[in-house]
């Protein structure tokens, strides 16, 4: 989604009103099909008083935040001393409008032609690099979560100085929350990236791998993040316990006619998917052979 905040500042000297308005739009792509939408919407008035409730009035009754300013009191008039100088023209009614994109997660399949947007790393600090030990890192929180495990998922995503907010809410409580209620309880930012943290979804492997080392029947699964020749040979040796075989820097595959072809970033992309092999430590090299 990209968000959009849009300031209109707009006078209307005739009648002696300044608006300035704050409008959050976010734009969502799916495919080719864009969904522009208004999220959230703040105005500022300077205006006698009588228009100011006027306006204001008006204005909640369409569900946009009017922010406290200052009225506007008549102040007496004082006759000015040129009495024969020249009057300039000037507009009724003056307006500006600025438009600047606030934030922007990836969609690689859909280009829109918008001003380069911040990355929320801008706007709020990085979330942490999941670690092996971090086991939801990649997967939102859970419906069975209890007030304490909550108050600790929230913590370890960065949203801590939310949690006091959130501190008789269990997981179900957190997660029938709407996007728009969570941007109402946290503000624009923080509300969207709690909201997108809370439903996410665990990130699939590229390459999943069946391998069973030799004399053994049993197959260990590898799961890949990348289609990376080191990362496989990582995996393979924590499969192996003779030392030797840990100091292998060389994985060769069984092709076919029996040819012994180097592991590479490039073969490890064409591996198939799910694929078993038998692992073997055959001369200083980590053999993969496919089982049928």
């Amino acid at each position: 989604m990209l968000v959009i905040e849009q300031r209109v500042h707009t006078r209307n000297l005739s009648r002696g009103i300044f608006l300035k308005a704050r409008l959050f739009h976010g734009l969502e792509a799916s495919g080719w099909r864009m969904k522009f939408s208004l999220l959230k919407a703040e105005v500022e008035i300077e205006a006698d008083t009588e228009t100011y409730i006027e306006i204001a009035r008006k204005l909640k009754a369409a569900n946009v935040v009017v922010k406290p300013t200052r009225l506007r009191l008549p102040s007496p008039k004082v006759a000015s001393p040129g009495l024969n100088k020249p009057v300039l023209s000037q507009p009724s009614i003056i307006t500006t409008n600025q438009m600047k994109a606030l934030y922007c997660q990836d969609a690689p399949e859909v280009k829109v032609a918008t001003p380069s947007c911040h990355s929320p790393g801008a706007i709020l600090p990085d979330l942490p690099h999941p670690t092996d030990n971090d086991t939801d890192k990649n997967n939102g929180l859970s419906k069975e979560a209890s007030s304490a495990d909550t108050q600790a998922w929230l913590t370890r995503h960065r949203f801590a100085q939310h949690a006091a907010t959130f501190s008789n809410f269990c997981g179900a409580d957190l997660l029938r929350l709407s996007r728009d209620d969570i941007i109402q309880i946290c503000g624009l930012a923080d509300g969207i990236r709690l909201y997108n943290a809370l439903h996410a979804k665990r990130i699939e492997p590229r390459l999943t791998v069946y391998v069973c080392a030799s004399g053994s029947n049993i197959y260990s699964a590898l799961y890949l993040d990348a289609y990376a020749a080191s990362e496989l040979l990582i995996k393979l040796k924590g499969l192996l316990h003779s030392a030797a075989a840990k100091e292998c820097d060389t994985v060769l595959v069984s092709g076919p006619n029996g040819a012994r072809v180097r592991l590479t970033d490039e073969l490890v992309r064409h591996l198939p998917d799910s694929s078993t092999y038998k692992l073997e430590h055959v001369e200083n090299s980590l053999l993969l052979s496919p089982t049928n």
